[in-house]
């Protein structure tokens, strides 16, 4: 049974609210397949699927026999992971760092803090990603492979 990559984009973008996005799905999905694709190569050494080699990009879908009680989880930590790429470049937007570098007085409604809290949100998702990747390696990891 092959996944598409549908299942992956609707559960980022139920955890996004991004008007800059392309209107158009075909415009939208370059973008945020290269999000998945980026996440799914921090996830794939540990995934128990093989989602790095299965991937078709013109029927936009996975080869990948996944068992329909790990599709759920599977799309919450990749998606998860897609919001890390989608963040990443707020993080390292010019405009900030250079507003954030030239500000001498640190309120609370100045560029400076405005770039630490993308900064902060952007740990906490990355965090929050690795903590699933931990979580799920854990539960599902084999450690007959562990040389105890």
């Amino acid at each position: 049974m092959s996944v598409p990559y549908d299942v992956f984009t609707q559960a980022f973008l139920d955890k996004v609210t991004e008007y800059d996005f392309p209107i158009r799905d075909y415009e939208r999905n370059g973008m945020i397949d290269r999000y998945m694709k980026r996440a799914i190569a921090e996830f794939g050494k540990i995934c128990k699927y093989d989602l790095l080699t299965t991937d078709d990009d013109i029927v936009r879908e996975f080869d990948a026999d996944v068992a329909p009680e790990d599709m759920d989880e599977l799309a919450d930590i990749i998606s998860e992971g897609m919001l890390v790429q989608w963040m990443r470049p707020y993080v390292y937007k010019q405009e900030n760092l250079e507003n954030a570098m030239n500000t001498r007085d640190f309120t609370t409604y100045s560029p400076a803090e405005l770039t630490r809290q993308v900064k902060e949100t952007y740990n906490g998702v990355r965090r929050d990603f690795t903590n699933m990747m931990r979580e799920y390696s854990y539960n599902h990891g084999d450690l007959t492979d562990l040389h105890l």
